[in-house]
Order: C-alpha cells, then structure tokens, then sequence
C-alpha cells in the first residue's frame, strides 16, 4: 500500500499541471552514443510513460511505467515509476523490497550542464565520455536497464583561474565500483597566443573496483549467485544432479541411482558408517564426478589513466575544426595514444578522423556503451564428464592483445531532419591477430511521409574483435537495439523496442539459445502531456 501511496503524491502535482515537456526520460539505444540534452533555463512541468509488455530474464511482465519530469531554472528533477505485474496479477516484489529500490526510482536529478560553474547530475547517466575517449567513451549506466538500475552521479567545478575544473563519476552511489575522475586547465590562457591561448589540457583516471561484482553474491560465500544452485544459503552452492539436494548432503551426487562410495562422498560415510566393508557386498558408484564451481574471494580491480588536450583551430558558424590527443596507460597492461586527431562540423555533418598507435595489451574506451555487459561473464565448460562454472572478465582478453597502428573515422549526417545516419569505424593493424577492429552503426528515420510513422531506429556494435564477424553477427562483442514509435495521438505513441546482448557460455563460437542471447523486449503506450 506504501508504494501506491508514495506513487500517488508524486504524480499528483505533475498530473495537475500538464504542461509540455521534454527532457532526458528516454532510454537510449545508439551504441555509436548520444550526447545529453542541453535544456534551457526556465520552469517547466512534464509527464511521460509507457503502458505494456517487458521481458525480464525471459519472462514476459505486464508493465505500468510512470516518468514524471520537473525543470525549476537550472535545477531538473526525472523520476522512473514502474510497476511489473506478473501473470498472477502481482507487483514484482524485487523492484519494492529495499530502501535502494525508492532511490532507485530516481531517473535523474540535474544541476545546470557540464560547461557551466558548477554542475552535477544524479541517476542514469546514458552517456559518458572522459577526455576524448581512450578510457571512457560513450559508457552508459543504462546498459542492462531497466533488469538493472543504477543511480550513479557526476559533479564538477569550471573556474576562470586557466580554465581550472575538476569532474567526479560513479556508475553507482550505492556500490561505487566504476569510478572516475578529471583535472582540466587552459596552460596558457593568460599568454594571448593566438590559437595556443584556448589550449586545454586534462588528467583522467578510470577504475573498475571489483570487475566480479557485476554479479551479486546474496549468501556471501564468494560463489556469484549466476551459478550458485543455492544463493540463499551459504553452506551449500553446488548441486550436480540438479535434484534439489545440495552435493555436501547428497547421497548420490551424480544422480545415476546408485550410492557413492564414500572414499569420493564422505557424506556417505557420515550418513552410513563402514557402508563400504566388503562383506557387506553393497554397490558403490567410484565414478562421481561433481561440478566445480569457481569462488571468488578477492576483488579484481582494473585501473587506466591518461593526458589529453584539445585545440581550436578554426570557430565559425558554419564550419569548426579541433584538432586533439591523448595518450593512455592500463595498469599493469599496456599504452595507447591518439595523435594526430581531428573533429569537425560542417553542413549536415559531423565527423572525427584520428590516428591511433596502441601497445600490446591496450583496447581503446575500455569502459564504453556495453562495458557493463562485458566487465564480467559466465562461463560453462564440460569436459570428463564434469561441469565447469567460473567467471572471466574483459581485463583477461588484454593479454592476447597485440600492439597495432590503424585509423578511426566516425561520421554522422542529419539528412533534413527525416533520416538520421551513424557509422563509425576502427582499423588496426598488427603482426598477428589482435581485437582492434570495431563497427558501430545506426540509422535512424522519421518518415513524414508515412502518416503516423514518428521513428524507426536499428543500431549494431561489434567492438574489440580480431576481425569483423558478418557470418555471425551475433557474438559476445556485439549487441544490437531497434525500436519503432507509432503516433496514437498527439500526446500518445505506441512504442516497440527490443534490444540483445549475448554470453558464449559453452565457448563453441556461436550464440544460441535462452542463455546464451539475453534480451530485452518492450512494447505499449509511451504518453507525454
């Protein structure tokens, strides 16, 4: 009853107004990447939402979703009201049973833009680069949203003193595992060199605390509750014949209906003492083999840092050019560097050039749109007949990288404001194979020629992979979103999305089955007044 209440005195000053507006409700989808909203200063009211299906680990939910919006001057404030219902009729108890769920309903809560004084914003960050790039680039909270939602959060302070600032960054106020953080100044500012005055140079740092804990561990026995047969209790995790019965209190481990000798199950010997004296002439299974399930008792950290600097070179209305670069360390790893690099905007375009020269043992944008999905995966191996379960983690695929030169190009064009188109793309090149290609590409449509029709959008990314993989393009690197958006009314849509990502749990090279290809399907009235 709480949260129906709680429901109700937010919605109800929002409902009352009805006043237009938009703002950062969406959810985004571009693996290319986005850049925020930039809003204006002023008062403004706004409701949003959904009403329809969501899939949820592969189950089908029915689903109310409520996105009030408040602007006051520079302060703006988003909420994220759902309610799953599931076949019973019953509100998903997950998304209400801790006091993080209430934060959790916290879309965003913003302060001004990242140029202005002093900044900050709470909630989903949907997009967020450092420097230009070489640690973070496009990463977005939002990745395994809405299974997963995460308030994270960044603050800064731009000063006239050489252009001095200074940015904080956390996916998550509640576990703080991502993290990251910036120093800019303008060198020399204070000189009136042309061109060299607006010289800005920056130190960033970014880290992953606990690449591990993408999984949660409830019972705390350092065994991810991903394969954790028993992820409420801590005495007990492994469960071979998946009979119910943990292995330590299982008489027959393997389920093959014959008692374990009690040399392989000591827990037979518990159970049955001396059981395994030749007199008493008892069948006893010697081939018993259990499942292995890896524990985790140590954090794995992954720590990058880096320089970088910008400059203008030419700032016209219709034409500008920047030209840039960084250089990158990953700890313990190896060093990146991009120079030279150019970004432009001209006419109906906006494109980036750079040349890029990586050492062995360095991926660019490490913490980029699917870091989330890929910072730690669930592996399964069967071999001698036993089951293997264990994590691996993105940190792992650096070494077999190899060091590479090569060129990125990215491009993107507003054709008049009905089609919208993105690639970008990576070469590298090395002695032997080595993860330096990656494509991103998007296209996004609003046909005013089909009545009705507001959008019609696909994205695909294939990142980090020795070469581009068009015969299976479904593969551990890539994902892909598509979402279509059909006008009801004038403040209602009938809105379809659908998103996937995938996990090579059997490592057999191919993506195929329920567990292996994780989606996430919406589809109902999205409503804005």
């Amino acid at each position: 009853m709480k949260k129906y209440l709680f429901l109700v005195l937010i919605l109800l000053p929002v409902i009352l107004s009805a006043q237009a507006s938009y703002g950062e409700i969406s959810i985004p989808g571009d693996p290319i990447g986005e850049e925020e909203t930039e809003t204006t200063e002023g008062t403004n009211w706004g409701m949003g939402g959904s009403v329809g299906a969501i899939t949820i680990d592969n189950q089908t939910y029915s689903q109310i979703r409520l996105q009030p919006e408040l602007q006051v001057w520079k302060f703006g404030v988003g909420l994220d009201i759902d309610l799953i219902i599931d076949a019973e009729g019953k509100v998903r108890k997950d998304d209400w049973d801790e006091w993080q769920d209430y934060v959790n309903k916290i879309l965003f809560l913003r302060f001004a833009q990242r140029n202005d004084p002093f900044y900050f914003k709470v909630g989903s960050i949907p997009d967020y680069t450092l420097g230009n790039g070489l640690i973070f680039n496009h990463y977005s909270n939002m990745t395994l949203y809405p299974q997963v939602k995460n308030v994270g959060g960044y603050a800064g302070i731009n000063t006239h003193l050489s252009g001095l600032g200074f940015e904080v960054y956390t996916h998550n106020l509640h576990k703080n595992e991502i993290l990251a953080g910036r120093v800019h100044f303008q060198p020399l500012a204070v000189t009136n060199i042309p061109l060299l005055e607006k010289l800005r140079v920056g130190v960033n740092v970014g880290t992953d605390r606990d690449q591990y804990a993408k999984y949660e561990d409830d019972d705390g026995d350092n065994i991810p509750d991903v394969y954790d047969k028993f992820p409420k209790d801590k005495a007990r995790y492994l469960d071979t014949d998946n009979d119910g019965v943990a292995d330590n209190d299982d008489i027959d481990i393997n389920g093959n209906n014959i008692l374990d000798h009690p040399t392989v199950n000591p827990y037979v010997e518990e159970q049955f003492p001396g059981i395994d004296n030749p007199d008493l002439n008892y069948e006893l299974d010697m081939d018993v083999t259990p499942d292995s399930a890896t524990a985790y008792t140590e954090k794995d950290e992954v720590l990058i840092y880096s320089a970088d600097y910008q400059l203008p070179l030419i700032e016209t209305e219709r034409f500008n050019l920047i030209h840039y670069g960084e250089i990158a360390k990953i700890d313990g790893y190896g060093t990146g560097m991009i120079f030279p690099g150019f970004s432009s905007k001209f006419f109906i375009f906006d494109a980036r050039l750079e040349f890029r020269n990586f050492g062995d043992q360095f991926l660019p944008g490490y913490f980029d749109r699917q870091y989330d999905q890929q910072r730690a995966q669930v592996k399964h191996i069967e071999e001698g007949g036993k089951q293997y379960w264990f994590l691996t983690t993105k940190e792992q695929t650096l070494e077999n990288v190899e060091s590479s030169l090569g060129w990125f190009g990215y491009l993107r064009a507003d054709l008049f404001n009905i089609v919208y188109a993105k690639i970008a793309y990576q070469d590298m090149y090395g002695k032997n194979e080595f993860m330096g290609k990656s494509l991103w590409a998007g296209v996004t449509v609003c046909p005013s020629i089909v009545p009705k029709l507001q959008e019609a959008s696909v994205y695909y990314a294939q990142t980090n992979v020795n070469y581009i993989n068009f015969k299976y393009p479904r593969n551990e690197n890539a994902n892909i979103t598509g979402r279509l958006v059909y006008s009801l009314s004038e403040g209602a849509n009938l809105v379809g999305s659908y998103r996937e990502y995938y996990t090579d749990i059997n490592n057999d090279g191919r993506i195929k089955g329920k567990d292996e290809i994780m989606e996430t399907f919406t589809f109902g009235v999205e409503f804005r007044f």
